[in-house]
């Protein structure tokens, strides 16, 4: 069967054939931001295959964007704050931290958070606090104190947010509050069990998670 004519762009594996397929549609692709957006399509795809090989592909199609098109920056900024997801899976967080930031400081620099998740000030918090390191807990105590959480519709990141907000303030100490984000994750588990964390690429939150969680809000 022939292929479409947008799937070199779109596989979700990847070989000699693929990337030669690839390559040589990209050759003739006209306008840098078309070239950018195809790059940031194609890498973003195979950082979620399960192979480290391709996800290793993966990694070099979004530096080449990077590297090659600096100036496309919606194109970029996705394709860090996946690279971003992908090093946190990896429990690289120093790695992850380095990108989450930079998305962070470019949002703010636009004042907007649009052609994100909307949730990369969350995931930095995520990555530092997962350094063990007291002072940088604090420093996502602070992000997470000045996130505006109003802006979270969907279920799945409201709790993605209280759930970051118990552990980090479980860790520092901070009991109250972490009691308080604790019963906020857990309400919207039992409010919603049906629609959390549905749509694709997540996961509904696990058994040990809720359990962390529930050891939190009555320790």
């Amino acid at each position: 069967m022939q292929k479409i004519k947008d799937e070199w762009y779109k596989n979700k594996t990847w070989n000699g054939k693929a990337d030669s397929i690839f390559e040589q549609n990209f050759k003739y692709t006209r306008g840098d931001n078309n070239k950018a957006f195809y790059l940031q399509q194609q890498g973003c795809l195979l950082l979620l295959n399960n192979q480290k090989n391709i996800q290793e592909v993966g990694l070099a199609l979004l530096s080449r964007l990077i590297e090659d098109f600096p100036a496309e920056h919606s194109s970029i900024v996705l394709a860090q704050e996946k690279m971003g997801d992908y090093f946190l899976h990896q429990k690289k967080y120093g790695e992850a931290a380095k990108y989450f930031t930079i998305v962070v400081d470019y949002c703010a620099a636009q004042n907007s958070s649009s052609g994100t998740s909307g949730l990369a000030v969350l995931k930095f918090a995520v990555a530092i606090f997962k350094t063990g390191e007291i002072d940088k807990m604090e420093s996502a105590y602070e992000l997470l104190q000045n996130f505006s959480a109003h802006q979270l519709k969907m279920d799945d990141a409201r709790f993605y947010h209280n759930e970051t907000g118990a552990h980090i303030c479980a860790a520092l100490h901070k009991k109250e509050e972490a009691v308080k984000y604790a019963a906020a994750a857990l309400k919207i588990v039992t409010d919603t069990p049906v629609t959390l964390h549905k749509k694709p690429g997540t996961a509904s939150p696990t058994k040990q998670q809720l359990h962390l969680l529930q050891q939190i809000w009555l320790p």
